[in-house]
Formats: C-alpha cells, structure tokens, sequence
C-alpha cells in the first residue's frame, strides 16, 4: 500500500493522499453536509395490527375521513364520540373539497352534516353525520405513564386503505396543552384516529409525527371538554371561514414547502399560523419547526456563498428553539434541532476560518444532543452527536492536536455504534462512520502501523456495503466506498465506485476529480484530463 498523507480538511471533508509515480496526488471526500441528512425510515410501515387490546372493537368505531379524487382518495381518520358524531384534527378539513368530503365506515358513506364544537388550539374538531356508530370509551389521559404500552391505530391512507394498529410507548414529558408524545411515530393517514390503552379506552387522538421516531397525540381529557361544547350544527363551509381554522390551511402549506425545500415560504406560512393563533397549545412545536426551516434556509443560503445571510437565519433559528425548549423544556426534537442549528453555524464559522468560534459552536451542540440522548436514547441525537464529534476531530487535527482527534473519532464511532444498534437503516450513520474510520486509518498510516490502517480502511468499506444495503441509490457510500479502495490500492474497485457516484449524481465536482486522480495512478492521463476538465466546470474550486 501506497504511503497515505496527513489530512487536508475542510469541514468534514476528509482527505486521503495518495502517492503516485513522483508526485503525491490527493483523494478528497464531500462534505458532510452536502448531504441530505433526512430522517431514518426503518423497516417501513408495519401492515398488521398489534396484539393486546380488543382491535375488532375499535376498528368498528374509527372511520375514514376522504376526499379527492376516488382513484387517489386523500384518507385520514377519525371515531365516533357518540352515536352521529366523530372526533378528528382541524388540520384534515381546513383545506379539503368539500364536494367530495365524506366519512366512510365499515359499511357505507356518510356525508357530513357540519361541525358541532371545534378547539382550533388543539387541532380537535367534532363533526355530525348522517350515519351512525358506536362510541368508543374516553380514558384519563392525565393518568397515563411514561412507558406505559398504548396503540395509536386508524387507517393507512391511499392506496392501502387498511385498519392498522401501531403498538407505542408513552415518552417521557408532555407536550403544551397535555399533549403526549409517543413512540414509534403516528403513521401515515392515522391523524384523527384513537390511541387507546390495553382496555380499549381512548388516551389520545393522534395529531402528528416526526420522521419514523415520535409520534403526537392530543390528550383524551382535552376531547372530553370539547364535548361538553357541543352545541348546533355548523356548516363546513361557513366555520371555514373563521380566522382560526383558515389558519389551518397555513400549516397545511407549511408541510408541503417545507417538503418541497422552499423553506422561505414555510416559514412564511408558520408566521401566519402563528399570528392567527396565538394560544395554539403546541405552540413549542411551531417554533421548533420554524427554528428547522430557518436553519435550512441558512444553510441553503451559505451553499451559495452568502455567509452573512446565511448566519443571521442561523441566528434567528436558535431564538426560535430557545423559545421552544423554554415553552416545553422536555421537548426532545427542539433539542436536536437545536443542536442541528448550532452543527451547522459551526461549519460556517470553521469554513470562514474562525475554529475557536467554531469549536464553541460544536461544544455546545453535542450538550444539546446530550439532553436529548438522556430524555430519550431512541431519538436521533446519537448520529448527529457522532458527527458533530467528527468535527472537533477535524479541528483538532489542524491544530496539530493529532491525539485529541483521535479520541473525537473513536467517540465518534461510539455514537454511531449505538445509532445503528437502534436503527439498522440508518444510512448515513453508516457513511460518516466509514468516514472517522479512513480519517483514524490516516492517522495510523502517519504512525507507520500500516496494518491498523488497512484494517480501518477495510472496516470503512463494509460501513460504505451497509449504506447501500440499505440505499442502493446513496450517493455517498459509493464515494466513500471508492476512496477507500483507492487508499487500498484496489485502483479498479475505486473508478467502479466513482463511475456509480457520478451516474447517480453527475453534478458532483468531487467525484470527477477523485476518479481523475485515480486515472493518472493508472496511467491513463488522457482520460484523466477529461474528469479533471469536468471537475472544473462543475466547481472552480474542486482542486484547492
């Protein structure tokens, strides 16, 4: 094996030198954070209903809740209160068709009389129909105990349209307004639907969930009071025109640009929402979302070199989780996102050349992740925790403090034992952990123990086998994957992996300039110099 380098890094952008012929060439990998980061889906959608309460019994009185086109229905659910009346969340109505909106039973389809008592401040509305059905029992929901077995079911939306039933653990902490929060998450087309205890009785109504780790549900003992408001039939379309519940079709919007990356405009449409309700129960959530988007918008904004703009929505997004841990200190996902926010300023002040500003910045994102990690192990916080950790490995490398990295790696590694121990799916905990192990093979190779390091570059491999195990369409483990061959020496292995890289992303300037280097090992300068033009073109800047 070639002799490999020290390091030359930016940001989580690991290096590898590797010496061909006279003069020693470099291998550089992507930033981090060029990545999308996105949520670990796990295994996907458990299709069954779980054991351990009467299923039949409260599948027999949730509903569906469907509009739109009858090829592509939009399903959400919801349960009988009383014999003419079900239980839902405003947010399944505020922006619906009204021509095509109907509750659909075991049996038949009924249309929708009206709305007899709402709480725009939980997200609870009842409707009256003109079928009927059998009331489920409400539980205590101020009663329910951190740990405590429970199952949020309804139905899966299109094309599924199944009866599911999920079977979750009570979280510690309430959300605002006695919401609870629950995991595994709330699933897709389940909002409106009961969450119930072992006996069958109502604890919750399911609202919302975050990726595949936490779910949402409003407190039964907040529905009981709505009921105790139940008063005329309102028609849907004139209680649609209540400033309260048009504030709905903002969170609605919020969602869907937040998904579509324009996050100027969800935060945009949180500022509405908010501004309309202003006593919203889970405002804590509000802000942490809108603290998300800012920080997405500020990343975005540095990506393409407005530093400045993109600090000050750094900025503006850490006040926004400030306020939401100060609303609810137990909020784990404000934790995380909070320490997202601060990851990233991190990156920009060490990209600007500040690495005391940037080292405090990292330091006090992992204290953020720590409280996150304490409140509840299962959340994400161990992945983003390692590479934050990876991080200060790097710093500390430029600083010449070569044993500190190499204890921020290990740590690092740590993490994204654990991490992947919890979630096997978890792509890119698998990806920068092959990355701390090539930057310790690194280190090793500097050492002259060329052994550990072939061992570490071998054992990042099967990180990068694992990663497209679990997507075969990452980019990035195929990138990985063919640095580490390079550092190998397994020259056919690594243009394989690049060639991928690149059919999969043919904008990705460093993957170009990778295989070019590799090339001129091989001798093949001709061919070379074709991926070093495009590397160029692609980013002016590859080469420094």
């Amino acid at each position: 094996m070639k002799r490999i380098s020290k390091l030359c890094l930016g940001f989580l952008a690991f290096g590898l030198i590797l010496s061909c012929a006279q003069t020693p060439q470099r291998l550089e990998l992507h930033p981090i954070y060029t990545m999308s980061r996105g949520i670990p889906e796990g295994p996907g959608i458990p299709l069954s209903v779980a054991e351990g309460f009467d299923a039949e019994k409260v599948e027999a009185s949730t509903v569906r809740v469907v509009y739109g086109k009858s090829s592509s229905p939009i399903i959400g659910s919801g349960f009988f209160v009383a014999n003419d009346k079900i239980a839902t969340n405003i947010h399944m109505l505020a922006d619906a068709d009204l021509a095509s909106l109907h509750v659909r039973t075991a049996n038949a389809e009924h249309a929708i009389r009206g709305v007899t008592a709402f709480d725009a401040n939980n997200d609870l509305v009842i409707l009256e129909i003109t079928g009927e059905g059998v009331p489920l029992i409400l539980g205590d929901s101020d009663a329910v105990s951190s740990g405590e077995t429970v199952f949020c079911t309804g139905y899966i939306g299109h094309p599924i349209d199944k009866f599911n039933a999920l079977e979750n653990t009570v979280l510690p902490g309430r959300l605002s307004g006695g919401w609870l929060r629950v995991t595994p998450t709330i699933l897709p087309g389940n909002s409106g639907g009961p969450v119930v205890d072992a006996e069958g009785k109502v604890i919750g109504i399911n609202v919302a969930g975050s990726g595949s780790t936490i779910g949402y549900a409003i407190g039964s003992n907040v529905l009981k009071e709505l009921l105790k408001q139940v008063g005329p039939v309102e028609p849907l379309d004139q209680w649609r025109k209540r400033d309260t519940i048009r504030a709905y079709t903002y969170l609605v919007k919020a969602s869907s640009e937040f998904y579509d990356a324009d996050y100027a405009a969800a935060i945009d449409a949180i500022d509405k929402f908010i501004a309309l309700i202003p006593t919203y129960a889970n405002m804590d959530g509000k802000y942490n979302n809108r603290g998300h988007a800012r920080t997405l918008l500020g990343h975005s904004k540095f990506e393409k070199d407005a530093a400045a703009a993109g600090q000050e929505d750094y900025r503006a997004a850490i006040q926004d989780l400030d306020k939401a841990i100060r609303l609810n200190p137990e909020d784990v996902a404000a934790y995380v996102n909070r320490g997202f926010a601060k990851t990233v300023y991190g990156h920009s002040e060490w990209v600007s050349g500040h690495a005391a500003a940037a080292q405090r910045y990292y330091r006090a994102a992992i204290e953020d992740y720590d409280k996150a990690i304490n409140s509840d192990p299962a959340f994400l916080a161990y992945t983003e925790r390692g590479a934050v950790k990876v991080s200060l490995g790097i710093s500390a490398t430029h600083q010449g403090q070569l044993r500190a990295a190499e204890r921020h790696y290990y740590a690092a590694i740590a993490d994204f034992d654990e991490a992947t121990s919890i979630n096997r799916n978890d792509t890119y905990a698998y990806i920068i952990r092959g990355y701390a192990k090539i930057l310790l093979g690194d280190y090793e190779s500097d050492n002259g123990d060329i052994a550990d390091a072939r061992k570490l570059y071998k054992s990042a491999i099967k990180d990068s086998d694992s990663a497209i195990a679990s997507d075969f369409q990452t980019v990035y483990g195929y990138h990985i994957r063919g640095i580490a061959n390079a550092a190998l020496d397994d020259y056919g292995s690594a243009i394989e992996d690049f060639d991928k890289t690149v059919s999969l992303k043919p904008d990705f300037a460093r993957a170009y300039y990778n295989r070019a280097l590799v090339k001129v090992s091989l001798g093949k300068r001709s061919a070379a110099k074709a991926d070093f033009k495009k590397a160029k073109e692609l980013d002016s800047d590859v080469a420094k």
